[in-house]
């Protein structure tokens, strides 16, 4: 079994956009960018997104947010 994320390559770049889109909207609303804040607001997109595998992309972006290491060796 690999330790790295399983991740379709087109979906890389979809991942750092859901991460991107989060930093800005919580720049916007003046809240703190952290992993914390980050980790809530990736969870609050995925319950109000009705497509699945968008849901699963936030749940890759905020496990990427936890285990970094391990995202950017899925990538290469």
């Amino acid at each position: 079994m690999s330790n790295a994320i399983d991740i379709p390559d087109s979906s890389d770049e979809e991942v750092c956009n859901i991460i991107g889109k989060a930093v800005v909207d919580l720049s916007i609303t003046g809240q703190p960018v952290n992993k914390a804040t980050l980790a809530l607001k990736l969870l609050a997109m995925a319950d109000q997104d009705n497509d699945e595998e968008r849901i699963l992309l936030y749940w890759i972006a905020r496990k990427a947010l936890n285990q970094p290491h391990r995202f950017a060796s899925a990538l290469y």
